[in-house]
């Protein structure tokens, strides 16, 4: 199972993705199950519904005259009805709370006989967001459906809650659908589900859950946008974003951007890598410059005059703080490193550019002692590759 997971002391979410190779599915059970937040037990092979706290219960004693009362389970997990106070209800199927009161309440009448029906489900509740169609009724009434928050009222998959909430949208990607369970992503496949009926990818939701259906259309990854482009900011891009839009949504270069030497920095096995890529290869017809970009990259364009360097801080600085990234972010921009102001922060030993996965346009600079550059022969080279592009 492939993951990628954090690793150093800043805390990141992980995602996990689900493997198409169905000999690794049994890793699948590292998915988290939390009893606590299960909304059903199984009795006799068949799945039966936990009452809980917040759930409201319609309780009715057939006597001379018939008694019906609604009656929340409280914060404590107890009710009280009649005559009886305090019974244990929150944990317990509708059947054995029925059990339960019917002998209490035998105590003060003969033969008594109780009807119990969960009226209002509130104790597990899921959220689903994305590509969710809105329905209504043929009457035009309210019924809940589209994005929003769901009680789990029995065994709930994946699929069955998308179904419940009115299906998806034409845009919807079923293969990319993501549930979010205790600060992790899991990708799943509900596509493969539809398509072959393998229920692995089909998970089973607990309380707290959110499931996320992407769609072509939706606008779910955030990129950043700095330096030499026309308009510097935070946007929003849907999936599939490769870095041309996202330069072409910030307007484009200006004048002084040196575009053989745009920075990706990304957080890769929990720790923020910077990559180099050039612009004048992806015109050309390079099409491993024009990468796709992840949730929460930054995209930096640098000057093509490097000299004036406090410009680039007083840019910079103030719009990385702005927008509360993470001081490793801020570290990797202030650096010797980063952009090659010395600052008396940068390692001799550590290495600050990388090779792009999936690209081979990234070059490996080593700072030497005192914040200064040392490029390998093949940089040298590929620069001198750049020069005659330029001319």
């Amino acid at each position: 199972m492939a993951a990628m997971a954090g690793c150093g002391a800043t805390a990141r979410e992980v995602t996990y993705l689900v493997p198409s190779d169905l000999s690794e599915l049994p890793s699948l059970m590292a998915i988290p199950r939390d009893p606590s937040l299960q909304s059903f037990t199984l009795r006799q092979g068949a799945p039966v519904y936990l009452i809980g706290s917040g759930d409201e219960l319609e309780i009715r004693l057939r006597d001379v005259e018939v008694t019906t009362e609604i009656v929340p389970v409280r914060s404590d997990g107890n009710v009280s009805f009649a005559l009886v106070e305090n019974v244990r209800a929150a944990g317990r199927t509708v059947a054995e709370l029925d059990s339960i009161l019917t002998v209490e309440l035998s105590k003060y009448f003969r033969n008594p006989k109780v009807d119990i029906e969960v009226v209002e489900f509130n104790t597990q509740v899921v959220s689903l967001l994305g590509a969710i169609e809105s329905v209504t009724s043929a009457s035009g009434a309210r019924i809940a459906s589209g994005q929003g928050r769901y009680a789990l009222k029995t065994r709930t998959t994946v699929l069955d809650l998308i179904l419940e909430a009115g299906g998806t949208t034409p845009d919807a990607q079923l293969n990319l659908v993501r549930l979010v369970r205790g600060g992790r992503t899991y990708r799943l496949d509900i596509q493969r589900v539809l398509d072959t009926g393998e229920k692995t990818h089909n998970a089973v939701l607990q309380g707290n859950d959110i499931v996320i259906v992407p769609g072509t259309d939706l606008k779910s990854k955030k990129v950043i946008v700095l330096g030499e482009v026309s308009n510097s900011g935070v946007y929003m891009f849907s999936e599939g974003v490769r870095l041309m839009e996202a330069l072409g949504q910030a307007g484009g270069f200006t004048t002084a951007a040196q575009r053989d030497d745009i920075r990706v920095i990304r957080i890769v096995d929990g720790t923020p890598s910077m990559f180099r890529l050039n612009f004048g290869r992806m015109v050309v017809g390079d099409v491993e410059q024009n990468v796709s970009l992840e949730n929460d990259d930054v995209v930096y364009v640098p000057r093509s005059f490097l000299g004036d360097l406090n410009d680039v801080i007083t840019r910079i600085q103030p719009l990385l703080s702005i927008l509360l990234l993470p001081a490793t972010y801020r570290d990797l921009y202030t650096t010797g490193g980063g952009l090659r102001i010395d600052t008396g922060e940068a390692q001799s030993s550590v290495s600050i550019f990388t090779t792009l996965p999936g690209t081979s346009a990234g070059k490996a600079v080593t700072p030497r002692n005192g914040g200064e550059e040392e490029e390998s022969p093949a940089d040298e080279a590929e620069e001198g590759e750049g020069e005659s592009d330029r001319q």
